[in-house]
């Protein structure tokens, strides 16, 4: 079963258990059934950790329960229609394949379901573990694909193994990242935001490829890293993936950028009964 999570396990900084209390070791999900999953609220942040400090103002839902993909999809579907589309990351880790399905699997029950929800046509599928986008390419050629990197995965230089790259070395490249996604028949290069240089940027674009770059704020200390931020929309980024969508619009807006439409919410809301219609 597909489920929505960023970590292979229960995260110790986010995850409580039925009665309420703090897990203190990390679970690997896989190891769960889905009924025992559930069994966890990932509603609140640990107070006082340093990774509930790099959100100040996350709003606590408490029972908030890990949902499965389908569930997401379905929902996103209910309340807009065809009005917004997926960008759907498989998350996995090559070093430790103890705690994951293998790249195969995983592609095999991603394109099930973005098939049975017909949603394949609206929908970007990300990794970095770049044999992921490769399995799922086999699967469709036409499903659009986004290779993630950062400097702790993929190293441009002669120490690159191609454990994340799908086997791809560098020196067979040109030292080119762009280069490597391209090869690989990717539509998007999604590179962290510290990472870009305005000379790659150009080649991926000069090779066809979109550029949407992420923040990380374990890495920047920061949910919103502001002045970098501004420099990339300055260089022409594609799309920026980002913890605060809200303080990205306003900085869009600010500067003369349409802003994607809205939608409306399309399920039927609950009647509210009133004396005074």
């Amino acid at each position: 079963v597909l489920v929505i999570t960023h970590d292979l396990t229960l995260n110790p900084d986010l995850t409580r258990d039925q009665n309420g209390q703090w897990i203190t070791d990390r679970i690997p999900i896989n190891r769960l059934t889905l009924p025992e999953l559930q069994n966890y609220d990932v509603g609140r942040l640990k107070p006082a950790t340093q990774y509930a400090s790099y959100f100040p103002y996350q709003r606590s839902v408490d029972q908030t329960l890990i949902p499965t993909l389908k569930e997401v999809v379905q929902f996103v579907k209910k309340i807009a229609g065809d009005k917004v589309g997926f960008q759907i990351e498989i998350k996995n880790d090559p070093t430790q394949p103890e705690l994951t399905a293998s790249p195969k699997d995983f592609a095999r029950a991603l394109y099930q379901l973005v098939t049975e929800e017909n949603i394949s046509d609206r929908a970007e599928i990300q990794a970095f573990d770049w044999r992921c986008l490769v399995e799922i390419n086999k699967l469709d050629k036409h499903i659009k694909t986004a290779y993630l990197s950062d400097h702790t995965t993929e190293t441009m230089d002669d120490a690159e193994k191609g454990v994340w790259t799908a086997g791809l070395l560098p020196k067979d490249h040109g030292y080119s990242l762009p280069n490597m996604v391209k090869h690989l028949g990717g539509h998007c290069w999604e590179p962290f935001e510290m990472d870009l240089t305005k000379s790659a940027l150009d080649e991926a674009h000069r090779l066809g490829l979109k550029v949407v770059v992420w923040g990380w704020p374990e890495q920047e200390g920061t949910e919103f890293n502001y002045a970098q931020v501004e420099k990339l929309i300055d260089w022409g980024v594609d799309g920026i993936i980002t913890d605060r969508p809200d303080i990205l619009r306003g900085l869009l807006v600010t500067r003369g950028f349409n802003l994607p439409n809205g939608f409306e919410i399309q399920q039927n809301l609950p009647q509210t009964r009133s004396q005074n219609h």
